[in-house]
């Protein structure tokens, strides 16, 4: 299996994972809420460019911030899987992802190289002359076809670093504590509602249980040690079941995200 490959399946057991544990209700409120908006439509034959009320937009790699972004206008919500030259072979609606539906999307699209996963498109606050789509984990800038630029550089979708970069872990020396390209992220009790939330970043899919003193990751070993001293009679332990992480509407990522503990999404602040 090549490295493109594995990639392609990396990423879309992630996105299937993420939407699974969604559940109807989001999904169901996701229909809602988009029914007033505009339906986007990719370019079959390149993934850079989509189609938005009959004209044509490409995709570039300038990107913006959560702060940058205007009204919520329309939507694509696909799984692109994309060839080396950048065309799409299968399209699958994330709303309706399940793991019987996405299992053999590899089967279904052989050549298949890239997985892209497509969400929201915005306007541009105080701009009318580009968009703003939400792909692949990130908000970039689209122009009309017809406008782009010779200094305007297109949305790469080769770059798996960039789908690939911003991964989550737990702390291994706290468990209240997420890790991520350097910044410590603290879990508080403060809760958020699915509303809240911004672009899906990452899961876990990970159960820890820790010291509720020193909040330490006790292994198996601990766990399953017997204390015939009576040493640790007193320690109390709690037990949590990280999911997904989300980034929240109107905060940049690098402050804070949502991440989903015991079935609820608690705000993790940068440390």
């Amino acid at each position: 299996m090549n490295k493109n490959r594995k990639m392609f399946i990396v990423v879309l057991f992630a996105f299937v994972v993420c939407f699974s544990l969604a559940g109807c209700s989001l999904q169901e409120k996701i229909k809602e809420y988009s029914s007033d908006k505009e339906q986007c439509y990719l370019d079959a034959e390149n993934v850079t460019q989509f189609s938005f009320k009959g004209n044509d937009y490409t995709i570039l790699e300038d990107t913006v911030s959560n702060g940058g972004l205007g009204e919520w206008t329309g939507y694509i919500r696909q799984l692109a899987a994309v060839d080396e030259t950048g065309k799409v072979l299968l399209q699958e609606n994330i709303e309706a992802a399940t793991f019987r539906t996405l299992a053999d999307l590899a089967d279904k699209a052989p050549e298949a190289a890239y997985i892209i996963p497509f969400l929201n498109v915005y306007a541009a606050p105080n701009a009318d002359d580009y968009l703003i789509v939400d792909v692949n984990g990130g908000y970039h800038k689209a122009v009309r076809k017809e406008n782009i630029k010779d200094t305007d550089t297109v949305f790469d979708f080769k770059d798996t670093e960039q789908s690939m970069s911003g991964k989550f872990e737990i702390n291994p020396e706290n468990a209240t504590q997420l890790l991520c390209d350097g910044i410590i992220y603290q879990v508080t009790s403060d809760t958020i509602s699915n509303d809240e939330l911004g672009s899906w970043i990452d899961i876990l899919a990970k159960s820890v249980t820790f010291d509720t003193e020193t909040k330490r990751p006790l292994s198996k070993e601990d766990l399953n040690k017997i204390d015939w001293n009576g040493k640790n009679a007193g320690q109390g332990r709690e037990q949590w079941f990280y999911t997904d992480v989300y980034e929240i509407c109107g905060t940049d990522k690098t402050e804070a995200v949502a991440v989903k503990i015991n079935n609820r999404y608690y705000i993790a602040e940068q440390k």
